[in-house]
């Protein structure tokens, strides 16, 4: 089954007016799978965080969340230790995605009220374009 769905629990944003920017910003983000429990007997419950940074230091931006993956074989993809989980690579990569887009959306919308640089490239055009005519708005 996999992702089952993705929660937001912590939102912090902070701009800083007091910097000087000289050259271009240096954009960084990272998350962290902070912990995992189990619920239940199908359902792991991941515990993560997302940062982003700003060099030189115009601000700051940082998530908290929950995700919550549900699958039928959980024994096999999440083995239990003694203090922790050994999660299998294909569930570490679903459960990294879904933590990636969710985060990245919503510090995106953050970034943005707060007038910094968003934390994922743009699609930008390279081609190089020839002089077109185009119709004349009415």
């Amino acid at each position: 089954m996999g992702v089952v769905n993705v929660r937001l629990t912590n939102i912090n944003g902070n701009r800083n007016d007091n910097v000087e920017v000289k050259e271009n910003i240096e954009v960084k983000s990272n998350f962290k799978i902070k912990d995992i429990k189990k619920d239940g007997k199908d359902l792991l419950v991941v515990n993560f965080s997302f940062d982003v940074a700003y060099k030189p230091n115009v601000g700051d931006i940082e998530l908290e969340g929950r995700l919550w993956y549900r699958s039928n074989e959980l024994d096999k993809i999440a083995e239990e230790k003694d203090d922790g989980f050994v999660l299998q690579p294909d569930t570490i990569k679903e459960v990294s995605t879904a933590i990636l887009r969710e985060s990245m959306l919503e510090s995106s919308f953050i970034a943005r009220k707060l007038k910094l640089p968003v934390p994922i490239r743009l699609p930008e055009i390279t081609a190089r374009f020839q002089s077109t005519e185009f119709k004349k708005a009415s």
